[in-house]
């Protein structure tokens, strides 16, 4: 080998530079992330004694998907039209099984491919395993998928008792609130059974936290205090548990700790940036918290992970947007989830974004049809009542239903600043700017703090002639501030 002195000065430092370009990719190589794999999960059926707990199977398998192989998630009800596949990455996995309770052993079976492998017309590759204890069932499942398991928590996600399991999946297959508050008990004694199980603990505080909102007094005392501490269990047991965090971060924003719930967020994506439920809690904390630029990001990363099956979120009407004032995505956003569901809160968005609009006629008619006694959630159906009342010209009956709407929510465990600043917007269209002054500082007192909307709502224009108004801003635009600087932009998106 010629020494460096037999070689052209030139050349000495194109060797010099083709070796710091190797080094250099050789490092990239060994500290860039690896690749986030998508599987779309569609909805199954499993029968237990006559029972279908496959929402609760579906939940538990996208457990073990996000924590485990820290997979992007997707859900579906059925196989997407051929139209809809095309436009989906061809890497994507595709999975759905089947499953039935034998005694109290599991026999599961999955079936997967790939978007590519669908199109071309290959068969499924059919994963079955004969009936076992739910823990084996499971175990064997992810031993036989195609996926790399990236997080060691699988002993973590299932209980070990057999009977147990199938009391847990009874409680993941709950949807309904008061349902959720009704298991209440069952999910708590199966905590203290299985303790060291992350998925109890998950389920637990979910049912915790919709008690929170609709059966307070039942649910028993140390609410707040016991929901924290059930998602705390989750996340202990496994770091960064995406559905736990999910819903504590929701839970965190409700109770006014923006803060602690961004830190939580940025915990569990930095370990899973895969996972999309993590970017709409970004969006809810960092919303309220007047962060918009931070939670407008962590949308369009939730909807580039989703892909062509986005769908907008089952918890809340996203209003990211509206704070921006971007008008015109907020129309589009609420059109979406107006198309999945018309219950009072989407209703009730529709008639205050038609009279934000000048559209009285159009805001009419929808606070009627979400006032219908029928109408859930209650809170925003009587909310639509006050709006109806004063759109009709009905001052006086709109102030005595805001009234009772504030004692209802002064029972609540939940104080949710951002609902409580609509009131305030309700106080003032109504007349009543010392209400409104007062309900939009216990609003700024409960976390909300984003100024933009303080500022720029077009119904609290009552409010910003108050006398008490100008420190009440100065406080918003201090904490936004504060917050600002503890959680930059690329907070949001790790």
């Amino acid at each position: 080998m010629p020494s460096l002195r037999a070689i052209p000065k030139g050349r000495v430092w194109s060797l010099v530079i083709l070796a710091s370009l190797g080094i250099g990719s050789l490092g990239w190589l060994l500290v860039r992330k690896p690749p986030i794999e998508r599987v779309l999960l569609l909805a199954s059926s499993l029968d237990s004694q006559g029972h279908d707990f496959g929402a609760g199977m579906e939940t538990l398998l996208s457990d073990h998907l996000e924590v485990l192989a820290g997979a992007t998630v997707t859900h579906a009800p059925g196989l997407p039209s051929l139209a809809e596949l095309q436009r989906l990455p061809p890497g994507t996995w595709i999975l759905r099984f089947q499953g039935r309770r034998e005694g109290d052993r599991l026999l599961l079976a999955a079936e997967w491919t790939t978007i590519a492998k669908l199109l071309a017309g290959q068969q499924w590759s059919l994963a079955q395993a004969s009936a076992q204890e739910p823990s084996r069932s499971l175990d064997t499942f992810v031993a036989g998928w195609p996926l790399k398991v990236r997080h060691p928590y699988q002993g973590a996600l299932v209980p070990h008792s057999p009977a147990r399991f199938w009391s847990l999946l009874e409680g993941m297959s709950i949807r309904n609130d008061h349902e959720a508050s009704a298991h209440l008990e069952a999910s708590q004694r199966l905590a203290g059974e299985e303790p060291n199980c992350a998925t109890v603990w998950a389920t637990l505080g979910d049912h915790l936290y919709r008690s929170l909102w609709v059966n307070p007094e039942t649910a028993g005392v140390g609410l707040n205090s016991r929901t924290h501490r059930a998602f705390q269990e989750a996340v202990e047991l496994i770091p960064g548990h995406p559905r736990a965090t999910f819903l504590w971060s929701l839970m965190l924003t409700d109770t006014g700790n923006q803060s602690t719930a961004l830190r939580a967020l940025a915990t569990a994506a930095e370990l899973r940036p895969g996972t999309p439920d993590l970017y709409l809690g970004f969006a809810y904390a960092g919303r309220t918290a007047g962060l918009l630029a931070g939670a407008r990001k962590a949308l369009l990363r939730r909807k580039e992970l989703l892909g062509p099956l986005a769908t907008p979120s089952a918890w809340f009407v996203e209003t990211t947007y509206l704070y921006l004032g971007d008008l015109d995505s907020f129309e589009q956003e609420l059109a979406r989830v107006l198309a999945l569901r018309q219950d009072a809160d989407t209703l009730f968005y529709q008639g205050y974004f038609a009279l934000l609009r000048g559209n009285r006629k159009g805001a009419l008619t929808a606070m009627k049809r979400g006032s219908e006694a029928a109408r859930t959630p209650t809170l925003f159906r009587d909310l639509c009542r006050v709006y109806l009342a004063y759109l009709e010209g009905r001052p006086k009956d709109g102030l005595a239903e805001l009234r009772a709407l504030d004692e209802i929510r002064g029972k609540l465990r939940i104080p949710d600043g951002e609902w409580t600043f609509k009131e305030a917007e309700a106080w003032a269209l109504l007349g009543d700017t010392d209400r409104g002054v007062d309900c939009a500082t216990r609003a700024f007192v409960q976390g909300f703090s984003c100024a933009a909307w303080y500022e720029t709502s077009p119904f609290l224009g009552g409010v910003r002639g108050h006398a008490r108004w100008p420190m009440l801003r100065r406080n918003i635009r201090e904490r936004q501030e504060v917050l600002e600087g503890a959680f930059p932009q690329t907070v949001f998106v790790p």
